[in-house]
């Protein structure tokens, strides 16, 4: 399976919200990969959108975002995308 990583710093001065995390989770069902967010040395995995909201994730945080699956690169390149922009999706 592929695995792809990124680092990343959380753009939104709102930070990784209830929008974004359920936006995680539905980037994840639409390119059937495993999303996981570390911040730390704490794991979660972006199905469970309550998890990624207990991590805090406020502008400016620095996070490593994990994809596995077969277009993991296509989706990650989205979740990033959404992770680092400066507006609300």
């Amino acid at each position: 399976m592929i695995q792809q990583k990124r680092d990343l710093i959380v753009g939104n001065r709102r930070g990784v919200h209830g929008r974004v995390a359920t936006r995680l989770a539905e980037i994840a069902l639409e390119y059937d990969v495993i999303f996981r967010i570390q911040r730390g040395k704490k794991s979660v995995e972006c199905s469970s959108i309550l998890d990624v909201l207990a991590l805090a994730l406020v502008e400016g945080t620095a996070i490593n975002l994990q994809a596995e699956g077969a277009r993991a690169e296509a989706a990650l390149a989205v979740a990033a995308h959404l992770i680092t922009a400066q507006d609300d999706p």
